[in-house]
């Protein structure tokens, strides 16, 4: 779907958002090594987090400047777990939405449910029973 290729001096990075199955996979690799990893449902959401991500690449490496001599398996650590605290970050926002409409959702139903009722007097109630 999407690529975006960044060079952080000799390494060569990699991001990507792609389908996957029925829903969406969002990835960077930092030279061979894939550091972060995100799966979504819809693809709006996954198109969000794609431009927040890349912003955050940029962010990232310009705060936290990286040595020639400093240990690059630690920094990728370290750039990972800032991928994931900003990746779970933006799935709060996404699921808090989902929250309130569902409860909304679920109230205005009970009320029609409440009139419903109502005019229900003698009628047979059906409920889940296991299957044997």
């Amino acid at each position: 779907m999407k690529n975006a290729t960044y060079w952080y001096g000799d390494f060569k990075c990699q991001a990507y958002c792609k389908t996957a199955g029925h829903g969406y996979e969002v990835g960077f690799y930092f030279g061979k090594n894939q550091i972060f990893v995100g799966n979504f449902i819809h693809k709006k959401e996954a198109t969000k987090w794609w431009g927040i991500m890349n912003k955050e690449l940029t962010k990232f490496t310009k705060r936290f400047a990286f040595s020639e001599t400093a240990s690059v398996t630690w920094y990728t650590k370290f750039f990972s777990h800032h991928l994931y605290k900003s990746y779970y970050s933006f799935l709060d926002t996404e699921f808090a939405k989902y929250q309130r409409t569902f409860n909304k959702a679920f109230k205005a139903d009970a009320r029609k449910y409440k009139t419903f009722s109502k005019k229900w007097d003698g009628a047979e109630f059906y409920s889940f029973r296991k299957a044997n």
